[in-house]
Order: C-alpha cells, then structure tokens, then sequence
C-alpha cells in the first residue's frame, strides 16, 4: 500500500533548493510514502509549489495559505494584495493552508488583530471555494475555537497541523469536524499530554504529517524529510497497540476521506 504524508514543506528553501532533493524524495518512495500534501506559507512559497506540481504531478498536492508568520511580517495592505492573488490561484489547489493564528511572543509582536481578520478573510475564501483548510494554531486555541463558533467552520473542514495539545481541546476541534494531524512531537518520551490525545482521540480523525523539513522526531539529525512518518507511525502504533503499518493506513484513508480522491 502506498501511504500519504498529510503535510510537508518540499517547497521550503531547505528542501526545495537542496541539491540531495531527489535522494530525498526517493528516499520517501521507498518507503511507500509517495503523495505530500504541501503547507503554503507565503506568495513566493506557493509559486515553489507549483514548479513542484508539474515536475512531478503524482506526488505533490497544492496547498496555498498566508501563514501568520507572513501575517506578521507585513502590513495590512501586503495582506490584502496576497489575499487577492491567493483568492485568483486556489481554485487549483486541495486545500487553503496555512491559515491561522500564532500568539507566542516573539511571533506576534502588535499582529494579533491583523492575524485574526486574515485567518477570518481565509475562512470565507475556503468557504467561498469549498475547500479544506489547513490550520497553524499556536497558543491561539480558545482564540480560533471562538472563531468558528462565530463563523462556522468550512463546509469541508480540514485539519488541524502539527497538533500538540491536549485531548480536551483535540475535542473541541473533532466535535467541529476537522480532522487532527500529528507530527514528530508525538515521538519525544516527555510529551505525556499528546501521548494521553492520542489515545483518546477517535482514530478516524487522525492524520500523520512529516511537516519537514521541521518537527523532526526524537534523536533525529539534521532537517526532517518525509520518511520520519515511519517513525511517527511506529509511536503512535506503541500508544494504540496497533502496527505502523495499520496506522498509516488509517491515516492515508481518512486523508482521502476529507480531501474525496
């Protein structure tokens, strides 16, 4: 069976312009990992993402977002001009992502009201286009939560990236129909609150991403690639008694579930 990794950045400038690219792809390949839904960050990344697409049409999936890393680093009407060539180019991608909201410190400084009208703008793009979204929310949950129940969430969902909080608000996030995905954090032994989610959390709402080149997993060296989703899947085997195997073929069909290929 050939395996999904539900989010991954080939299109970074750490993976993209590396000259091992293609050891590393293959490598993925190898190891039956041969389809990656990419995380859209910025105008320039998606453009990356595109170049991606044609050169190897089987493999990569579009996925376009203004990150609120980019949200944060520009003014409102950079956002807006963005907002406008995201809206012109999501047609063909599978999902708007990343969309959402970051509140560390050091990332928001004064953005946090731009933050949340651009993750409110994303929503109606992704309800206007029916597509899923893909959502970065860090130190944000209540925020985001309080978001849909305003607006409601897409008619098509999404899933939550990288999460690495608890199975309480994992909840709050299913009971409003996305889907949570899990990355490398769930391999560190000390990370006791996502292992207890895991556990909890309804397997058919799990999905397992790489996010590579980061969210590396435990004793790994150097930039993650997307063949870490074994080890991600071996954990999580560990935590439901179940085979890597078994998980990533849950995963790889609730992925096709939500994105109906």
């Amino acid at each position: 069976m050939k395996y999904i990794d539900s989010h991954s950045h080939w299109s970074d400038p750490r993976l993209f312009e590396k000259p091992e690219f293609e050891q590393l792809l293959q490598k993925a390949l190898d190891r039956n990992i041969d389809f990656f839904l990419l995380g859209g960050i910025n105008p320039t990344e998606w453009q990356n993402q595109i170049t991606l697409k044609n050169k190897y049409p089987k493999n990569f999936g579009l996925c376009f977002g203004l990150h609120p890393y980019f949200v944060s680093d520009h003014e409102y009407e950079d956002c807006e001009a963005a907002l406008d060539q995201l809206a012109q180019l999501l047609p063909a991608a599978m999902a708007l992502g990343e969309a959402g909201l970051d509140f560390r410190p050091h990332i928001m400084k004064e953005s946090q009201t731009l933050q949340i009208e651009m993750f409110e703008n994303q929503i109606e793009l992704a309800k206007a286009f029916e597509k899923p979204m893909v959502l970065h929310i860090v130190q944000a949950h209540d925020k985001a939560i309080q978001i849909f129940d305003l607006w409601d969430a897409p008619e098509r969902k999404g899933f939550v990236h990288a999460f690495n909080g608890s199975y309480e608000v994992a909840k709050k996030y299913i009971d409003k129909g996305f889907h949570i995905s899990v990355s490398g954090a769930v391999t560190f032994e000390k990370n006791r609150k996502l292992h207890d989610c895991i556990k909890k959390i309804p397997m058919e709402y799990l999905l397992l991403e790489s996010d590579s080149p980061d969210q590396v997993p435990e004793n790994w060296s150097g930039d993650n690639d997307s063949s870490s989703l074994m080890i991600i899947a071996e954990k999580i085997g560990l935590i439901r008694n179940l085979s890597a195997f078994d998980v990533l073929e849950t995963s790889t069909a609730n992925f096709k579930r939500l994105f109906r290929i």
